[in-house]
């Protein structure tokens, strides 16, 4: 499985949970089999929001996850991610590795419609 998280820094799993997804400086991206992080991958990203030309949702479409870990996001990424499949849980907060336990452990919510951030999103 592979799994994207917006983060803050680029020190993998010591890194902090980005608490804005769309002005998000990094992801993270684990590759996981059975619950265990076999490798972490550091992307640098340029979204909108830093000069760049795509949104993160649009960049996290292209990385292909099959799950993104996040705080929180708006409306339209949640649906845009939705319809390539991708998974989406809230709620994340801390660092990656402690985001991860939380994924692992049931403690994040699905992203849906209704637990979206709704701040002019």
């Amino acid at each position: 499985m592979k799994i994207c998280v917006p983060s803050m820094e680029s020190t993998g799993l010591f890194s902090e949970i980005s608490a804005h997804f769309g002005k998000t400086p990094y992801f993270t991206i684990l590759e996981v089999e059975n619950e265990e992080i076999k490798t972490i991958e550091i992307k640098k990203i340029e979204s909108r929001h830093a000069g760049g030309k795509k949104t993160p949702a649009e960049i996290i479409i292209e990385i292909n996850p099959d799950v993104v870990l996040c705080a929180n996001l708006g409306l339209k990424a949640v649906e845009m991610l939705k319809e390539h499949g991708i998974t989406i849980n809230v709620g994340a907060s801390g660092t990656v590795e402690n985001t991860f336990k939380d994924f692992i452990n049931g403690k994040l919510k699905l992203g849906t419609q209704n637990t979206v951030c709704m701040e002019g999103h």
